[in-house]
């Protein structure tokens, strides 16, 4: 089952103490997590890294890292304690680099031919 961008957004705002189970969020927090979803999904895009449509459900093998970037986005917005700091930075990486570079590895599957004998272009 794949996330939709308002079960990312969601899970990114309760990363960022924002949420908690059973609540919603408040419209301004909706907007900002949203936009940076958007901003996320963009860089993605851009790098060739979105397999998506951006109002479409994430794979499961992406929602992880993507919940990381969409929180690392927001961190310069929210006043977050340092242990939470410290775990959306771990999980993302500098500049999310370590989100992005896991979802490279889970881009670039080895593709396997199924002829006896592959023509090498």
């Amino acid at each position: 089952m794949s996330l939709t961008p308002n079960e990312i957004r969601d899970r990114a705002a309760n990363d960022l103490g924002l949420l908690r189970l059973g609540q919603s969020l408040q419209a301004q927090d909706d907007s900002r997590i949203s936009q940076a979803y958007n901003e996320t999904y963009a860089e993605l895009k851009e790098e060739g890294l979105a397999t998506w449509a951006s109002t479409a459900s994430v794979p499961d093998q992406y929602a992880p890292h993507v919940i990381s970037l969409v929180a690392y986005n927001c961190l310069d917005t929210y006043a977050v304690s340092l242990e939470r700091y410290n775990r959306v930075l771990l999980k993302a990486g500098a500049n999310g680099e370590l989100a992005k570079q896991n979802i490279r590895k889970l881009f670039n599957t080895n593709f396997e031919t199924l002829k006896d004998d592959p023509v090498d272009f």
